[in-house]
């Protein structure tokens, strides 16, 4: 009898728990659908063909609110076209930052940038005229001015990211640095589509006959800033200055007769081990002793992995020129830097790898992606590892030439970690005078890495960490008078410039 008391008491209590777990529809939450919707989300309405935005296709959103970023003042943008840009939080570190064009006709030269507004857009058209996503048939009556002078986002730009996915730049507001063009000094005038290349690629700036800033004369280099457009003809994306203010020349004017002295260019920091993947983030950091044009005297910045799968292995027959995993060139050829600046070479334009801060406001002379492109002129693999961490010996050398040979003296060079199949047999890696090298001891030649007293080597990068070298260099005396010393320094995903730049102990030259 207690056995089958017990049974029914078993089968009512699950009973009851299959009740309860049966909810009725009052007993979900209700809820109201935002009439709110993103740059991003609109963007990804269009498939090719014209979108009408009602209702069932913004899933009940009617509103885009965002910052203005147009500036029609200088009468360079398309006519009509109002640019707003916003982002909605996506997590994982998602870029949702967007813009968008919206044609409201003469009213979008009433506002600035830095107002903030809301725009209805139930019913109006999503659609590509002359190249530009916009949405169109939008009555200015339909946008509402709701705060004003709001700082707006500025999206770095770079080649190598923005012709990578062009749909996540137009329509935003973007700023690209040390833009370097080839112009006709003294003649040309900015008016037009112009080529530039900031060190990782070409792109194009467009200048309208329009504009009130076209008779301004081209530089050798500048910063621009402006809104993403493309091309009506090509599709390419341009950047278009909206006033004068957006193009500040930044190059300087560097006397082709004044000649380069012994080390014009030196070593003084380099991040080698960024935390995550080290292809393509890995970067050095150099410091001109003097006046630089790279376009009057071209350099070659060269990297060595001695690591024990480099190939080719043995001795590296070519010395800086071996090439395949043992050694990378890049050439320098374009952008000026001024005496006592940094400037750098490299991967991404990223302080600490994967995710972290951009720094393209740095000068970057060359930002190439060496795990998608082998080196220059045919010198070097494509590579996981341009700086090696292995143990096994690394370098960097730079070199007031881009013609190389076996025992040509960089302007400088530096080696860190253990050794490796380094010299032997006449072969090697030159080395210059600095405070670490030097050619001959006494009577006795020794142009190489390991030869004779060469043996100073820096040591094994820390991991996330920048490695800096300090010193002082006399410009007078061209001889290191506090020699460096390997330190390190965590750099945060969230750092700034200034961390790799204005630390204590940072590399310093005298006159």
């Amino acid at each position: 009898m207690k056995k089958i008391l017990k049974k029914h008491i078993l089968m009512v209590g699950a009973f009851v728990l299959i009740l309860a777990a049966c909810k009725r529809d009052s007993d979900y939450v209700m809820s109201t659908p935002s009439p709110y919707i993103s740059n991003l989300d609109l963007r990804k309405l269009y498939k090719g063909k014209d979108v009408v935005l009602t209702k069932n296709v913004t899933r009940e959103a009617t509103v885009v609110k965002g910052q203005v970023t147009s500036d029609h003042s200088g009468n360079n943008l398309p006519a009509g076209l109002l640019f707003i840009q916003n982002l909605r939080m996506v997590g994982s570190g998602i870029d949702s930052l967007r813009g968008i064009a919206i044609n409201i006709g003469a009213a979008a030269a009433s506002y600035k940038p830095g107002d903030s507004v809301h725009v209805i857009i139930e019913g109006s058209v999503l659609k590509r005229v002359n190249g530009i996503l916009q949405i169109a048939d939008v009555p200015a009556s339909n946008v509402t001015k709701v705060a004003s002078n709001i700082k707006p986002f500025v999206t770095p730009i770079s080649a190598v990211s923005m012709l990578a996915k062009p749909e996540n730049f137009e329509g935003c507001f973007g700023v690209i640095y040390n833009c370097n063009f080839e112009p006709n000094i003294g003649v040309e005038t900015i008016e037009g589509v112009k080529t530039l290349n900031e060190g990782s690629g070409d792109m194009q700036m467009n200048i309208n006959a329009t504009a009130g800033f076209k008779s301004e004369l081209l530089p050798w280099s500048a910063n621009v800033q402006g809104i993403v457009i493309p091309s009506a003809s090509t599709g390419v994306p341009q950047i278009w200055p909206r006033v004068k203010e957006d193009f500040i020349a930044t190059s300087i004017v560097v006397d082709p007769n004044i000649p380069l002295g012994p080390n014009p260019a030196i070593i003084t920091g380099y991040f080698a081990n960024p935390s995550g993947t080290d292809a393509n983030y890995e970067y050095i950091q150099f410091m001109a002793t003097q006046d630089l044009d790279f376009r009057q005297k071209p350099f070659s910045v060269y990297t060595t992995n001695n690591a024990g799968a480099s190939t080719p292995t043995g001795l590296p027959m070519n010395g800086w020129n071996t090439g395949g995993l043992r050694t990378y060139k890049f050439n320098l050829t374009k952008g000026t830097v001024a005496k006592g600046k940094f400037f750098y070479v490299g991967g991404y334009k990223q302080i600490s790898g994967v995710t972290s801060t951009d720094i393209s406001q740095a000068n970057w002379v060359v930002s190439k992606l060496y795990n998608d492109n082998d080196g220059d002129d045919g010198i070097g693999d494509k590579t996981a590892n341009l700086l090696a961490n292995s143990g096994n010996a690394a370098g960097v050398a730079i070199f007031k030439t881009t013609t190389v040979g076996l025992t040509t003296e960089p302007s400088d060079v530096i080696f860190f970690a253990g050794g490796g199949t380094i010299y032997g047999s006449g072969v090697g890696y030159s080395i210059t005078t600095n405070d670490f090298y030097k050619p001959m001891n006494g009577s006795t030649a020794q142009p190489f890495y390991t030869q004779g007293t060469n043996t100073s080597k820096f040591a094994v990068p820390v991991d996330s960490e920048f490695s800096y070298l300090g010193g002082v260099y006399s410009i007078g005396t061209k001889t290191w008078t506090t020699k460096r010393a390997h330190k390190t320094l965590p750099v945060p995903k969230a750092a700034l410039l200034p961390v790799i730049e204005e630390m204590p102990g940072v590399t310093k030259i005298t006159n």
